[in-house]
């Protein structure tokens, strides 16, 4: 038993170490790249939305007791907006994802930008913030370049 909890001990600092490095990382390069895809949005490239994977999800109330109802917190950018997080609850984000394919869904609703997300949920950012914009620069094509 003496064991076990310190292995969960190790366990939790080591989760609080990474979270703290993810948002420090976060931090440091988010904001930035959030003003470039606010100079984008500015000249035109708008009404782009790509999502990313559900980086957090927790339960709707203060514990998991008998609650079938989660939040669900997924990266995304949109534009305009940035890089921040869409919200859904699970009975929501379960729809969402079991439309059929094509169907166009408008996600600003449920944007919450970057320096508007729970710190942890901004710490979890980090890890897909350069997935997604792999795939705007991808749908984002220029003729002559």
């Amino acid at each position: 038993m003496h064991d076990l909890l310190h292995e969960r001990t190790a366990l939790l600092a080591q989760l609080g170490t990474t979270l703290r490095n993810g948002l420090q990382a976060a931090e440091a390069s988010i904001p930035a790249i959030n003003q470039h895809l606010a100079e984008l949005a500015a000249i035109g490239v708008t009404d782009f939305q790509i999502e990313g994977p559900v980086i957090y999800s927790r339960p709707a109330g203060v514990s998991s007791a008998h609650v079938d109802e989660f939040l669900i917190f997924q990266a995304a950018i949109i534009l305009p907006g940035g890089v921040g997080a869409l919200t859904w609850g699970s009975t929501e984000y379960h729809e969402h994802v079991s439309r059929p394919y094509g169907e166009p869904v408008d996600l600003a609703p449920r944007f919450t930008p970057y320096a508007q997300c729970p710190a942890l949920v901004r710490a979890m950012l980090i890890s897909h913030t350069g997935r997604m914009l792999e795939s705007l620069m991808q749908d984002v094509r220029l003729l002559g370049s």
